[in-house]
Protein backbone atom coordinates (compact mmCIF):
# COMPACT_ATOMS: atom_id res chain seq x y z
CA UNK A 1 0.00 0.00 0.00
CA UNK A 2 1.33 3.41 -0.95
CA UNK A 3 0.41 6.71 0.67
CA UNK A 4 1.91 10.04 -0.36
CA UNK A 5 3.54 12.23 2.32
CA UNK A 6 0.84 14.90 1.99
CA UNK A 7 -1.92 12.30 2.39
CA UNK A 8 -0.18 10.92 5.51
CA UNK A 9 0.04 14.45 6.93
CA UNK A 10 -3.71 15.02 6.38
CA UNK A 11 -4.60 11.63 7.83
CA UNK A 12 -2.50 12.40 10.94
CA UNK A 13 -4.47 15.65 11.40
CA UNK A 14 -7.74 13.71 11.22
CA UNK A 15 -6.54 11.06 13.68
CA UNK A 16 -5.11 13.67 16.08
CA UNK A 17 -8.59 15.18 16.34
CA UNK A 18 -9.88 11.78 17.51
CA UNK A 19 -7.70 11.97 20.64
CA UNK A 20 -7.35 8.20 20.74
CA UNK A 21 -3.98 6.49 20.29
CA UNK A 22 -5.75 3.40 18.89
CA UNK A 23 -7.67 5.23 16.16
CA UNK A 24 -6.85 4.31 12.60
CA UNK A 25 -8.06 4.57 9.04
CA UNK A 26 -10.15 1.64 7.86
CA UNK A 27 -10.08 1.02 4.12
CA UNK A 28 -12.80 -1.29 2.91
CA UNK A 29 -14.60 -2.33 -0.26
CA UNK A 30 -18.28 -1.57 -0.59
CA UNK A 31 -20.59 -2.45 -3.47
CA UNK A 32 -21.01 0.51 -5.82
CA UNK A 33 -23.07 0.93 -8.98
CA UNK A 34 -20.30 -0.60 -11.12
CA UNK A 35 -18.83 -3.12 -8.74
CA UNK A 36 -16.77 -2.75 -5.57
CA UNK A 37 -15.66 0.75 -4.57
CA UNK A 38 -13.10 1.69 -1.94
CA UNK A 39 -14.15 3.65 1.13
CA UNK A 40 -12.20 5.08 4.07
CA UNK A 41 -13.39 5.81 7.59
CA UNK A 42 -11.90 6.57 10.99
CA UNK A 43 -12.31 3.71 13.44
CA UNK A 44 -10.98 2.68 16.82
CA UNK A 45 -10.30 -1.00 16.03
CA UNK A 46 -9.65 -3.26 13.09
CA UNK A 47 -12.52 -5.47 11.95
CA UNK A 48 -12.15 -9.25 11.88
CA UNK A 49 -9.91 -10.22 8.96
CA UNK A 50 -8.44 -6.73 8.41
CA UNK A 51 -4.74 -6.44 7.72
CA UNK A 52 -3.12 -3.87 10.02
CA UNK A 53 -0.52 -1.65 8.34
CA UNK A 54 1.33 1.18 10.09
CA UNK A 55 2.90 3.90 7.96
CA UNK A 56 4.63 6.83 9.64
CA UNK A 57 2.55 6.35 12.83
CA UNK A 58 -0.76 6.14 10.94
CA UNK A 59 -2.56 2.83 11.45
CA UNK A 60 -4.51 1.46 8.50
CA UNK A 61 -7.00 -1.39 8.84
CA UNK A 62 -7.44 -2.88 5.36
CA UNK A 63 -10.15 -5.42 4.55
CA UNK A 64 -9.08 -8.34 2.30
CA UNK A 65 -11.03 -7.21 -0.78
CA UNK A 66 -9.69 -3.67 -0.46
CA UNK A 67 -6.15 -5.01 -0.17
CA UNK A 68 -6.47 -6.59 -3.61
CA UNK A 69 -7.90 -3.38 -5.07
CA UNK A 70 -5.06 -1.27 -3.60
CA UNK A 71 -2.34 -3.10 -5.53
CA UNK A 72 -0.49 -0.48 -7.60
CA UNK A 73 -2.60 2.35 -6.15
CA UNK A 74 -1.36 5.36 -4.15
CA UNK A 75 -3.54 7.30 -1.73
CA UNK A 76 -2.95 11.01 -2.33
CA UNK A 77 -4.43 14.30 -1.15
CA UNK A 78 -5.14 17.39 -3.24
CA UNK A 79 -7.49 20.39 -3.44
CA UNK A 80 -10.51 18.09 -3.94
CA UNK A 81 -9.59 15.86 -0.96
CA UNK A 82 -8.31 12.30 -0.90
CA UNK A 83 -7.93 10.46 -4.18
CA UNK A 84 -6.64 7.13 -5.41
CA UNK A 85 -3.93 7.41 -8.05
CA UNK A 86 -3.67 4.43 -10.39
CA UNK A 87 -7.08 2.96 -9.58
CA UNK A 88 -8.34 0.77 -12.41
CA UNK A 89 -11.89 1.53 -13.57
CA UNK A 90 -14.32 -0.99 -14.94
CA UNK A 91 -15.21 -0.50 -18.60
CA UNK A 92 -18.63 1.08 -19.03
CA UNK A 93 -18.77 2.34 -15.48
CA UNK A 94 -21.51 4.79 -14.63
CA UNK A 95 -19.39 7.65 -13.40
Amino acid sequence: MKVTPIALMELKKILDSEESPLAGIRIFAQQGCCGPALQMSVTQLASHGDKVVSLDSVNFFVDPMAEEMLEGVAIDFGPAGFKLEGMKRNAGCCG
